[in-house]
């Protein structure tokens, strides 16, 4: 059986996993990545239809390791976030108090892989292996050992970065906290009639929050995606629906925001669920994004996380070149963990709550939430406070 030798193996190959292998070159460590998917050399990432909420913190960040520049011109920035509680007269405004910043962008998940991936073949020290199952994996010696079919892999640091259903996590058998929702989000991008002018929308319905992402304009038409959290039942009929009745429901919903709907372009269903694992690290291993961490999407925070753990992981690794700790080792891992778990719960928990307020239908709650949102709205200070915490930053 073949045998490479590498400093670290990467397991996935989605967003958070790519950007953490740009992150590990810029700091002259070797990497391979290995990520079960089958992905048509030509068309990487098309079949993903989904867009990502980019926020400020993370752009500078992607900026920090060159990338930026090539996003840039796929992405639409947000500059004024509306977020309404059920009525128009209930309402927050956000922007950032420096005018000339934006407060996030969006990018289509294809884009934004695609560009990843070709900017990663063209530097050195990096492999990318498509299509490879794990067999198994050593971890309880100085060189931890992935064994795949015809080969295996020494390194000093394996990262799982596969996500909520992680592989590498089953196997190791760290244990999770989880939270499964009634509801799943529908995702619909679509082309539209009137001109959001940056502006994202967060409606908390009943039913749930639906969040508006104006995307970049295509062949001369304006550009959204809806992510709404409703019942699952609810969710399920829509998918089955004729596109012309979706039209219908979402034109009813925010047509006021958006004008007609010229176009469907993807109509996507997604259970939701929230978990945190019992540690996001394990003997030469830690996790990283949606393998440690996933939250409910109320919030629009969720890769944003995985990003601060790529920023976590970054320091650590400089942190620890400069006092002569070898990555992958005990300490290395437990700084990582220490530097990235609390976050992560304390916005598991705030999100959960937040859907949990939100969604109470007695009078109770939603006077509580009428006047929050009074209070937040008048209080210049506490909304910059909240804006600057959204933005990453």
């Amino acid at each position: 059986m073949k045998e490479i030798n590498t400093d670290v193996v990467i397991v996935g190959a989605g967003l958070i996993g790519l950007v953490t292998a740009h992150c590990l070159l810029s700091l002259k460590y070797r990497v391979i990545i290995i990520d079960k998917k089958i992905f048509n050399k030509q068309d990487i990432g098309q079949k993903d239809v989904r867009t990502v909420a980019v926020s400020q913190g993370s752009k500078l960040f992607l900026e920090s390791l060159s990338l930026w520049k090539s996003l840039e011109k796929f992405s639409e920035p947000i500059k004024k976030i509306r977020v309404f509680n059920r009525k128009s007269s209930n309402r927050i405004l956000f922007e950032n108090s420096n005018l000339n910043k934006d407060l996030g962008y969006v990018i289509e998940n294809s884009k934004f892989s695609k560009i990843l991936i070709n900017s990663l073949k063209k530097k050195k020290n990096i492999k990318i292996l498509y299509g490879v199952e794990l067999n198994k994996i050593e971890t309880n010696t100085s060189t931890p050992r992935v064994f795949l079919k015809n080969q295996t892999i020494k390194s000093k640091l394996i990262i799982a970065a596969d996500g909520k259903n992680s592989t590498l996590r089953k196997m190791i058998g760290n244990k999770i906290f989880k939270k499964k929702y009634s509801d799943s989000a529908l995702v619909i991008n679509f082309f539209h009639q009137n001109n959001l002018k940056n502006i994202a929308y967060e409606i908390f319905y009943d039913s749930g929050p639906l969040a508006i992402l104006p995307m970049r304009a295509k062949n001369g038409f304006f550009q959204s995606s809806i992510i709404w959290s409703n019942k699952d039942l609810f969710v399920k009929n829509i998918i089955n629906c004729d596109k012309n009745f979706v039209k219908n429901i979402i034109v009813e919903k925010i047509g006021h925001i958006i004008g007609d709907i010229i176009k469907i372009n993807s109509v996507q269903k997604f259970p939701l669920s929230a978990h945190i694992n019992d540690s996001f690290f394990n003997q030469r291993l830690i996790y990283i994004g949606d393998s440690a961490h996933s939250i409910h999407p109320i919030a629009g925070q969720g890769w944003n996380l995985g990003v601060k753990d790529v920023k976590n992981l970054q320091h650590t690794c400089i942190e620890s070149k400069l006092k002569q700790i070898e990555i992958g080792s005990s300490v290395f891992c437990k700084k990582y963990h220490s530097l990235s778990y609390n976050n992560a719960f304390q916005l598991y928990q705030i999100t959960d709550k937040l859907n949990y307020h939100f969604k109470r239908k007695n009078n109770l709650y939603k006077f509580i939430t009428n006047t929050g949102f009074e209070l937040i709205e008048n209080n210049k200070p506490l909304k910059n406070k909240i804006t600057k915490y959204a933005m990453g930053l």
